[in-house]
């Protein structure tokens, strides 16, 4: 019940702010609830005002401690407290409060009420938890700052890169850091971000606390729904320096062994060099004065010429290969750049390099640079061309696909203790059983050392990424003979995700590699995703299949009963039976997480079996206390119903369980329907025979025919909440609303519809002829307590 009216005016503020108070009142030693509050903790009007028992009652055991102290420290004295808990809800899911307040005291020093606020905090600790994993990675200068670049976190990198303290940095901008020249870039990177795009690559200069600058390279990217940067930084000041170093050796050896050629802007020779004169033959006398055409071979046409000349102009510059004849006569391939020349007189210079050689030994070149030989797999180069043509081909279509960077554990144990021949084999031996774990389409290469690379393309899911991760790993462990030897090794691999990960084959390469570096670091022989997120959820999954095997053991399923009713009469038609699973560290898991995975693993037989037999144990208990439910809706899987003993476990259930037939309704999906339909059919008119009852849930979604619908016996669709949710704004989800309510109609068939949450949702399918309704309008999922209330309130307005 709403308690706006009992608030003092001070204390009821908070409710226009839509924020959930409460008042506990000393003499009663009751709580009291805005409506807020009473929607956040999901409690019901019957339950009103609440005791301290019946609040401690939702609380998770872990957090009862805590919310007892403060409850003490209120009673005791006038003052402030705050505590945080966890709450598990009537619909399963568990979140996180923070309930904040101030006790009162009566002249006489004694408390006599107490008021305040409850937020619901999950979000944030959610965050906490994401700020926590950022700073765990290993490696990096990790950075949170503000859109407009106040610092609020960094690591103890910045320490050993720079020089800063993260005291010292907490407040400063980070453009204050940024070198000069470099700020306007910076802030066009932060610009981007701000827009919601991703930096996955950028360059500047940082000051070191000794006032000299470092160059860091930065992948950065704002935090979903919070308006802050999130960047990892490496510092590569000496690999910058390496490169600057060999630009000026390059211009060095270009200037003083190559052909050089300056011409005035119409093209004439002004000046060679002697290199210029040993590579064509003509002297210096020769050329000067010449046009430039005077190489020419005559084997490009006057468009080449034409957008060589376009681009000069354009751009300044030319590169690029091109066949010239010497003054012999003989025509040779170079590589040639031209520059322009600014300046009052202009012209040009030819830089070009003589590449005959290079030419003739291309084929074998090509042989040798492609593939490596002791693996007669693609090397660095080749397996880097396939990554890219891959990435090319998914862009097109959409697609996702992965790389798996391998590296092979203690391999160098093994190549020192049996010899470099044995390493050889080994290195054999996995790249044999690499190639026939993958698909055609997919490519595998060694790219050195013991360092492999595959390409995987068209992944739909990370889980195909983890099944064939997990097949690798099992595939390297079975032992091979070294040198007389029965070895068994293992291997550490790190996977990066197109395009979530990256969109360049660098960038998905090196992300790969951290990856792999990453499950070396949590104890080899495993695999790790680039995304912290994809490596928690693949993990996830493994612990869910695991967890699973034991959960009926250690009874931590239950079931939840939602109400179907008819809205002509407010009757009770039945409930449906829905499964939910708490486990002791996983904590609460979703349906749609471990259905799927039981499924897979062939889990859901069981699981579908003690749904059905605790159904219906349950359902004869309420039947021997006289309470009335209409009949019990239980969901079968495809592979539970096409078992071959499904009809005989029913009938054994139900005998076993005296429970009625005819008040068990059995929902299956469309995707159940389309395949070895004439079995099915068998199976659902014996189950018919003994009363039991067919619903087909979702209807709408699948690939159903309607020539088999006719055929069975079917007591029920249910229109599936897909159709509902925009009903009231969507034209045609009324259309399909409405075909659903025709077809059952006209088939003699009732028809249900679920995920009923707004009266208006149920005007409109009222308005179509829709009399049966589901959803949390009607009711919530309840656990058997709960629901027995509801079934009790039923009784009495019966009587």
């Amino acid at each position: 019940m709403s308690t706006t009216n009992l608030l003092p005016q001070s204390e009821a503020v908070f409710l226009e702010a839509g924020i959930g108070t409460w008042r506990w009142d000393a003499s009663s030693g009751e709580f009291q609830l805005s409506d807020d509050g009473i929607a956040m903790l999901q409690v019901r009007a019957d339950e009103l005002p609440l005791g301290v028992d019946t609040i401690i009652g939702q609380i998770l055991d872990e957090d009862v401690a805590g919310f007892q102290s403060a409850m003490a420290e209120l009673i005791t004295a006038p003052g402030l407290i705050e505590v945080d808990f966890r709450a598990l809800l009537d619909d399963g899911d568990i979140r996180w409060y923070r309930a904040i307040g101030r006790s009162y005291a009566s002249p006489d020093a004694s408390v006599t009420h107490a008021a305040g606020v409850l937020l619901d905090v999950t979000t944030q600790r959610s965050a906490e938890q994401y700020y926590d994993a950022f700073f765990q990675q290993p490696n990096g200068m990790h950075l949170v700052a503000s859109i407009d670049g106040e610092i609020r976190l960094t690591n103890s990198a910045w320490q050993l890169v720079l020089g800063h303290g993260d005291a010292e940095l907490q407040g400063q901008n980070l453009l204050d850091l940024v070198h000069p020249e470099d700020r306007e870039a910076t802030l066009a990177e932060m610009g981007k971000l701000s827009q919601g795009m991703y930096t996955l690559y950028f360059e500047n200069r940082y000051r070191h606390r000794d006032g000299s600058y470092r160059v860091i390279a930065w992948s950065a990217a704002t935090a979903e729904r919070e308006s802050v940067i999130c960047a990892v930084g490496r510092d590569i000041s000496q690999e910058h320096a390496a490169r600057r170093g060999l630009f000026q050796a390059a211009a060095v050896f270009k200037n003083s062994g190559e052909g050089i050629l300056i011409s005035d802007k119409d093209g004439r020779i002004r000046d060679v060099n002697a290199a210029f004169s040993r590579i064509t033959g003509y002297s210096r006398e020769d050329a000067i004065g010449q046009p430039t055409s005077l190489l020419r071979s005559g084997r490009h046409d006057g468009d080449f010429y034409a957008d060589m000349w376009q681009t000069l102009q354009r751009d300044g510059v030319w590169r690029g290969e091109i066949w010239n004849r010497r003054k012999s006569g003989t025509v040779f391939p170079e590589l040639l750049t031209i520059s322009k020349i600014d300046g009052p007189d202009g012209g040009f210079m030819a830089i070009f390099t003589d590449i005959s050689q290079l030419k003739e030994t291309e084929e074998q070149l090509q042989k040798l640079a492609h593939y490596d030989p002791l693996t007669n797999l693609p090397n660095r180069f080749l397996v880097n061309e396939c990554l890219e043509h891959s990435i090319r081909r998914a862009q097109r279509r959409s697609d996702h696909l992965a790389v798996f960077f391998l590296d092979i554990d203690s391999f160098k144990n093994i190549n020192d203790s049996l010899g470099h021949f044995a390493g050889d084999k080994l290195l054999k031996t996995t790249a044999n059983r690499l190639k026939a774990l993958l698909r055609d389409d997919d490519s595998v290469g060694r790219i050195g050392g013991d360092e492999f690379l595959m390409v995987l393309d068209d992944i739909s899911t990370p889980d195909d990424a983890t099944h064939i991760a997990e097949k690798i790993i099992g595939a390297l462990r079975k032992p091979m003979i070294l040198e007389g030897r029965s070895i068994s090794v293992s291997a550490s691999i790190g996977i990066s995700i197109y395009p979530e990960d990256g969109q360049t084959a660098e960038t998905l390469m090196s992300n790969a590699d951290a990856a792999m570096y990453n499950a070396k670091d949590q104890g080899r022989d495993t695999f790790r995703f680039y995304s912290e997120h994809l490596t928690r959820q693949a993990f996830q999954n493994v612990l869910i299949d695991s967890a699973l095997r034991e959960a009926v053991s250690r009874q931590e399923f239950r079931l939840a009963f939602q109400p179907q009713v008819n809205t002509d009469n407010g009757s009770l038609l039945g409930l449906e039976v829905l499964l939910r699973w708490h486990h002791l560290t996983l904590g609460t898991v979703s349906p749609s997480q471990f259905i799927p995975q039981a499924e897979r693993t062939g889990l859901i037989r069981d699981i579908g079996h003690w749904v059905l037999e605790q159904s219906c144990l349950q359902g004869s208990r309420w039947i021997a206390e006289g309470l009335q439910f209409g009949h019990l809706a239980v969901n079968v899987s495809a592979p539970q119903f096409r078992a071959e003993d499904f009809v005989a476990q029913v009938r054994k259930v139900l005998a076993d369980t005296e429970f009625p037939p005819e008040k068990l309704e059995l929902e299956l999906t469309e995707s159940v329907l389309v395949h070895d339909t004439e079995k099915l059919i068998e199976n659902m008119h014996e189950l018919r025979a003994l009363g039991v009852m067919f619903a087909i849930d979702d209807f709408g979604t699948g690939y159903s025919s309607l020539s088999y619908l006719k055929r069975m016996p079917i007591d029920r669709l249910k229109l599936d909440k897909s159709f509902v949710d925009h009903i009231v704004s969507d034209d045609s989800d009324r259309i399909i609303a409405g075909a659903v309510l025709a077809l059952g109609k006209a088939m003699g068939l009732p028809v249900i519809a679920e995920g009923i949450e707004q009266e208006a949702q149920a005007r409109v399918l009222q308005s179509l002829g829709c009399k049966h309704f589901q959803g949390y309008l009607y009711g919530r999922p309840m656990y058997g307590p709960r629901i027995e209330v509801v079934l009790r309130a039923h009784l009495e307005k019966k009587t």
